[in-house]
């Protein structure tokens, strides 16, 4: 009797595992078991990119972004060198302006910056995803003037 919990934790593990496999097909529980951000969503995704941002790790944000031309990377170096230029310089917020109905069209996310030397400061984006076999990547990213 002394072993029978190992074999209801083994059970148990195993019910799980077998779950989450028929929710979701093998690629993609192997992609997210390999890459925990890997999302299925595209705020994730946007959420994931600033973060990376935040953290100066743009080699990892750069893999999300799949650019259609070169303003978009052009944009995405800009944002590389502002942020590299001020240290002090963090993400506050991450503001999605419109629902998940219209993601197909691109999703209008306000971005709120803050450093001790100023004062709290927001880009509006407008950013355009694309499905991959890596997940959704970013394909379009553009600053919009800020008159919402």
């Amino acid at each position: 009797m002394r072993y029978s919990r190992y074999v209801w934790f083994l059970g148990l593990s195993l019910f799980c595992l077998v779950t989450i496999v028929a929710f979701k097909t093998p690629q993609t529980v192997i992609s997210a078991l390999a890459d925990p951000h890997y999302g299925d969503s595209p705020q994730k995704t946007i959420q994931h990119f600033w973060q990376l941002m935040d953290h100066r790790q743009t080699n990892l944000a750069l893999d999300l972004l799949m650019p259609e031309g070169p303003l978009d990377e052009k944009e995405f170096r800009e944002w590389e060198t502002r942020l590299n230029q001020d240290p002090l310089l963090t993400l506050q917020k991450l503001e999605f302006m419109n629902s998940d109905s219209e993601i197909s069209q691109g999703v209008v996310v306000r971005i709120y910056w803050t450093s001790p030397i100023e004062d709290i400061k927001f880009v509006t984006f407008s950013i355009n995803l694309r499905q991959s076999e890596k997940g959704w990547r970013i394909v379009r990213m553009k600053q919009i003037d800020n008159v919402l």
